[in-house]
């Protein structure tokens, strides 16, 4: 007698995703309630987040993406998609600037705010992406939950420059539940939804080139059988992700990032090591939320790299051997990996297409919903009270941990103090932790901490610029000609670069050798009117008054309100014996200082109208001139030779006395 067996229909794992759900009950109530996962997201997120509203401004790219941008400053469409911001082609993200002085201005919160809400908007749809496609609504929720609160996203979210992160971010999600949608009902819509979504992503910031990876392996996931099937529907991903890819490196290159000459500071080797130590990095970062920082550089000591960089291929050796061995089937987990892996490809550091050498929180952003989703999957064979108990108790740590390191990013002084605490071997930080100490006016630290960039790495020419300044500022004029000088043979080509050391040279008493320099700086910026003054300066004491009345007419002309070149090409007047143009020059500073009026000014100009004969205007001006500063001899030396012109020989003979007792000896 035959045996009868049951025949068991197949169904496609595509149809048993797009069908799965939980049962009703009072466990899956939660879920059951229209919009509540969504709005607990948002709140997680503004609870953590909102405090980062009242930051300011990091002199640390958002100087350049947003201050310095001429393109937000006089907006137009043509502009944001023409232009090129730090070698990168972005005109979404420059929208988005945009939107953001438009809220607030000059000031940063209306950046902060924008952040902050397509961040939560990007929690809401990494929930609805992970449950659509796995029907696992609750590991849906783990991650998204913990994406919105990790401390590792404040980077991403607190930092006004990184608006291009949390923006591509919400394109590249938005385009994968298009391409899902398209998946289950495929409508030419969806897909065209889904293609421009990712364009706008590309738009936003090239990183999101990685996408069509992550289609494949939604493909993968969905029903593997069926890959072939869709693979046509790649090609416009495909093709776009190169055209972006191929475009951002000739952009960098066009901003001046030497990409190959930055790439082979480390060899085949080293980055083999480098990128399989990153790969292990961001996890434990993940696991072990401390020690956040702006940067992780990659730093050899003594030519050896730290035990983690020789172990980590070895660790991942074992991890994929495992995974073959016991995951190969479990979708779930699978999935997990890619969405860490895929999103991060073009982060790993394969090659050197920015000014340093980075591994950086905000890269790992979009990824680390991957992880956060393989963790849930991976606690899943736990009770559900104790899963949620683990949900809860890491969304409280990881929440309070983000809400401290919001703080970190309040200022550039801030942030970088906390990298190089955290990282002080960080060339990076050391540099930009001088340099926003130097715009804040601490030039001592700024000395300082320039100094330890240059300990660290020798090669990083931009701290001698910097500390430079900081030298100049501080009057050790010879120091800050050293750095500047430094600055100029390491191949720093800017105009006031070449203006600050034609400054030390002037000052120096060297003014010949600086005629050069201040030439060069006029020839990259020719609308400079400090270069014009200080060539002037230079030429004035070469002997050379022709061509110092010349440049100080240039700083005029270029700057009508410019009382030092006024005052000394009035001065020049005046040894000229041109009277009238010398008076005239010094009444136009006086108009322009009018608070402010130097007593040195109006005992010029009385000298002026004395040489002239107008005794009544002299005496006028040097009275005036001894009402603000009783104690100043050239103006009495001065009303004395009135004086004595005017016949009246006792007061002349006290002001000279005057004038005698308050030279200084």
């Amino acid at each position: 007698m035959s045996k009868k067996h049951k025949r068991v229909v197949s169904r496609p794992a595509e149809q048993e995703a797009a069908v799965a759900s939980p049962p009703i009950s009072s466990e899956t109530s939660f879920f059951d309630r229209p919009w509540l996962p969504q709005i607990v997201l948002v709140l997680a997120a503004v609870a953590v987040y909102a405090t980062s509203i009242s930051n300011g401004f990091v002199f640390f790219d958002d100087d350049k993406a947003i201050l310095y941008n001429s393109a937000l400053k006089n907006p137009s469409f043509s502009k944001f998609f023409t232009g090129q911001n730090l070698g990168m082609y972005a005109p979404f993200t420059w929208l988005a600037y945009w939107l953001g002085s438009a809220i607030s201005g000059q000031e940063a919160w209306g950046y902060h705010l924008l952040g902050l809400a397509l961040h939560a908007l990007n929690a809401i749809l990494v929930f609805t992406f992970l449950n659509r496609l796995t029907g696992k609504n609750r590991a849906a929720f783990f991650a998204a939950l913990l994406f919105a609160v990790h401390p590792m996203q404040v980077e991403a979210v607190s930092w006004a420059a990184a608006l291009s992160t949390v923006l591509f971010s919400t394109f590249y999600l938005l385009s994968l539940l298009a391409y899902l949608q398209w998946r289950r009902s495929p409508a030419l819509l969806w897909i065209a939804l889904s293609l421009a979504a990712f364009i706008a992503a590309c738009l936003s910031k090239s990183a999101a080139v990685t996408l069509p990876l992550v289609l494949v392996a939604v493909d993968l996931y969905l029903n593997k059988n069926q890959l072939g099937k869709f693979w046509l529907s790649k090609i416009p991903y495909f093709a776009s992700a190169l055209l972006f890819g191929i475009y951002t490196f000739v952009t960098r290159e066009q901003e001046g990032h030497d990409i190959e000459a930055a790439s082979v500071v480390f060899s085949f080797a080293d980055r083999f090591f480098m990128v399989c130590q990153t790969i292990l990095f961001y996890p434990v970062k993940l696991l072990l939320p401390f020690g956040y920082s702006v940067s992780y550089p990659f730093v050899k000591m003594n030519g050896v790299w730290d035990w983690t960089y020789y172990a980590a291929p070895a660790a991942l050796l074992v991890l994929g051997f495992l995974i073959w061995k016991k995951w190969r089937d479990q979708r779930d987990l699978l999935l997990g990996l890619a969405l860490y892996l895929l999103p991060l490809a073009v982060m790993l550091p394969f090659r050197t297409v920015g000014s340093f050498e980075l591994r950086s929180d905000r890269y790992v952003y979009l990824s680390c919903a991957g992880l956060f989703f393989l963790a849930a999957v991976l606690l899943e064979k736990l009770k559900l009270q104790v899963r949620n108990g683990i949900l809860a108790v890491l969304a409280a740590g990881f929440g309070f941990l983000a809400f401290r390191q919001t703080a970190v990013w309040k200022d550039g002084v801030a942030l970088f103090s906390n990298c190089t605490e955290k990282t002080p071997e960080s060339s990076l930080c050391q540099c930009n932790l001088g340099y926003n100490q130097l715009i804040s006016l601490d030039f001592q630290g700024a000395v300082r901490h320039y100094s330890e960039a240059l300990k660290y790495d020798p090669d990083v020419v931009e701290a001698y610029n910097g500390r430079g300044q900081a030298y100049f500022q501080l009057r050790q004029i010879p120091q800050a000609f050293d750095d500047f000088n430094k600055a100029i043979e390491g191949g720093i080509v800017t105009p006031k670069l070449f203006l600050n050391r034609g400054k030390c040279l002037v000052m120096l008493n060297r003014p010949q050798e600086a005629i050069p320099d201040l030439t060069r700086s006029l020839e990259l910026e020719p609308r400079s009117p400090e270069a014009y003054y200080f060539r002037a300066v230079a030429h004035e004491k070469t002997g050379d008054a022709t061509n110092a009345v010349r440049d100080y007419g240039k700083a005029i002309e270029q700057n009508p309100n410019y009382v030092e070149a006024l005052v000394n090409r009035g001065l020049l007047h005046y040894t000229a014996a041109r009277l009238d143009e010398a008076i005239s020059d010094y009444s136009t500073a006086l108009k322009i200082a009018a608070a402010n009026v130097q007593p040195m000014i109006l005992t010029n100009r009385a000298n002026a109208f004395l040489q002239k004969g107008n005794l009544t205007a002299a005496l006028d001006d040097a009275n005036k001139a001894l009402g603000i500063n009783s104690k100043y001899p050239r103006a009495y030396q001065t009303r004395g030779a009135i004086y004595s012109q005017l016949g009246q020989t006792d007061k002349a003979q006290h002001d000279l006395e005057m004038a005698q007792q308050l030279q200084p000896r």
